[in-house]
């Protein structure tokens, strides 16, 4: 047997032992391609409407009096979001505490909560194949080895596309649709060709990244190889009562946040109970998904001057490709686009995992059929 027919075969075998597994994440990736925006949109049509058209925002120092009266283990954080009838969420860590409503600073009903639970379930069985959206450690590694073989289905089948004769009318038939088929099966085959080529690229990435959610090795392999090291900001320190009367109060310190950064789609800020002489806010100036869009800033409360700030090439080598790592996978850290172009992956690579199985079906029967000496199906 030569190397060609013996990566075929491997091709062909642990194809056809892993095709669900390869399906149905596939299959998820593309129904979780835009969930960013799909909870987004849920949660704003269940935002808040002005209870009267003169009705004002409830000054943040009362928002947060309200938010204080939620107990939390942590140092409770409140997070601001750029449109005007968002709700102040009221978080412990992460948990999302209380969602108050920006008029009244009533508590709300979770908004878009049947969105985000749905999405979660699928999300949920995308990464552990669980649907009830609690973690499973056996589907995370039947997931993870099946990532395992997508990867050396995508290595093999680079090298068996490679046509045995190298030359450009060859390669042109590799390349593009002829959509001039005899039968099925040669159109199987050609849609499995031509479209694994043009995605194998992205395919290559997406699986690699998965690694990461399946398996702790990577993260760790990857902590060794690379700094860890990043410019930290100055820790606040704590002042006196006399002192804190010079303070600026939570809302004009956001203001001038704000006006700094006027791209900003939301900012975060704990609620500390001693006063210090100055304050970590967290921005985010892109869709949640794009790491390079995030920074934190360190602003005097005594004169609501920037102190310092922390840029996402500030942080060390490891946290940057972490976040670039978990964002690619989805696509997200490139905006609309790169989620558009990982969700058109994992469409086809659903198309290539049913052509795959339809070439190997045919393949099996033809095998019976000379076996039974009859006429091999072609079709």
């Amino acid at each position: 047997m030569n190397i060609r027919k013996t990566f075929f075969w491997l091709h062909l075998i642990i194809g056809c032992s892993a095709a669900i597994f390869i399906f149905l994440m596939s299959i998820t990736g593309v129904a979780l391609t835009y969930e960013r925006q799909m909870i987004k949109t849920a949660e704003r049509s269940d935002y808040p409407t002005a209870p009267t058209s003169s009705a004002k925002l409830l000054p943040m120092s009362e928002i947060l009096a309200i938010a204080n009266t939620y107990p939390t283990k942590k140092t409770a954080v409140i997070v601001v979001e750029n449109q005007s009838n968002a709700p102040i969420i009221v978080k412990d860590g992460r948990k999302k505490v209380a969602y108050l409503n920006p008029y009244t600073g009533e508590e709300m009903a979770i908004p878009g909560q049947g969105t985000k639970i749905f999405l979660g379930k699928l999300r949920a069985f995308h990464r552990w194949l669980t649907l009830d959206g609690k973690f499973s450690e056996m589907g995370r590694w039947v997931n993870g080895i099946a990532n395992i073989i997508f990867l050396v289905l995508i290595l093999s089948g680079l090298y068996l596309w490679l046509p045995k004769r190298f030359n450009s009318r060859a390669f042109k038939q590799r390349l593009t649709l002829s959509g001039n088929y005899p039968n099925k099966s040669a159109r199987n085959s050609q849609w499995h060709n031509v479209f694994s080529i043009y995605m194998a690229p992205i395919l290559f990435v997406l699986v690699v990244t998965a690694f990461f959610f399946s398996f702790k090795w990577p993260g760790n392999t990857l902590k060794t190889l690379v700094s860890t090291e990043s410019v930290a900001l100055a820790k606040p320190v704590e002042i006196s009562a006399k002192q804190s009367a010079f303070q600026l109060p939570v809302g004009q310190q956001l203001a001038k946040v704000k006006a700094l950064y006027p791209e900003w789609q939301n900012i975060q800020f704990s609620l500390e109970s001693a006063p210090f002489d100055s304050k970590v806010y967290k921005i985010d100036k892109g869709n949640g998904g794009e790491p390079q869009k995030k920074l934190k800033v360190l602003l005097s409360t005594l004169t609501g001057e920037v102190v310092q700030q922390q840029k996402f090439e500030q942080l060390s080598t490891y946290s940057q490709l972490r976040s670039y790592i978990r964002f690619t996978h989805t696509g997200e850290a490139f905006g609309l686009f790169g989620q558009t172009i990982a969700g058109l992956a994992s469409l086809l690579a659903c198309l290539l995992v049913y052509t795959g199985a339809m070439l190997s079906w045919r393949r099996w029967r033809n095998s019976r059929k000379v076996k039974n000496n009859l006429p091999a199906f072609s079709n």
